[in-house]
């Protein structure tokens, strides 16, 4: 017989007869494992070489020694008051020469550095006495500090003091 080719291989020129079988489909097979294991050293190796931020904290030195015996004597009309109260008014006064002080008056934070700086153009000994009451936010005392900073002044002097019952009325009858 000739052209016969019956049990010759499949050309593929026959597609559209009955009887040809498509080839079956075989799925391509990754195995992840490696993968995995791989990302996890990865994870592990940037989570210990890798510096924290460390948090940002405030350096306050105070000083060492005694109470008693190491008090500064200060006149009082050198005194500068500085009062924030648990809402966080701000309230500004002065020392009197006869120990006394002004009226204070509530001044905005962004007033300070101003109301510092000409304080110290009239009397460049002043220093300032500050005053915070325990129930206020840390951010306000933290913003008084940087606008003292921001006042354009050569000698910063100031004191840090306990806010005791006579200042909580003095800030109370001065509106706060």
């Amino acid at each position: 017989m000739a052209g016969g080719g019956v049990d010759a291989p499949d050309t593929g020129q026959e597609r559209g007869k009955k009887g040809y079988k498509k080839p079956p489909v075989r799925s391509v097979h990754i195995d992840m494992t490696p993968m995995v294991d791989v990302i996890m050293l990865l994870l592990t190796f940037f989570m210990l070489t890798t510096t924290l931020s460390a948090p940002q904290l405030m350096n306050i030195n105070l000083p060492k020694g005694d109470v008693t015996k190491d008090k500064v004597k200060l006149s009082a009309d050198n005194i500068m008051f500085l009062r924030v109260s648990d809402k966080g008014n701000l309230y500004l006064s002065n020392g009197k020469a006869d120990g006394t002080e002004t009226t204070p008056a509530l001044i905005n934070m962004n007033e300070l550095a101003l109301r510092i700086e000409n304080q110290y153009q009239v009397n460049e000994n002043t220093v300032l006495l500050l005053k915070f009451d325990r129930k206020m936010k840390y951010s306000n005392m933290v913003d008084v500090f940087d606008e003292i900073n921001r006042a354009k002044i050569e000698d910063r002097r100031y004191a840090i003091q306990n806010m005791e019952q006579a200042d909580i009325d003095i800030v109370t009858a001065a509106g706060g």
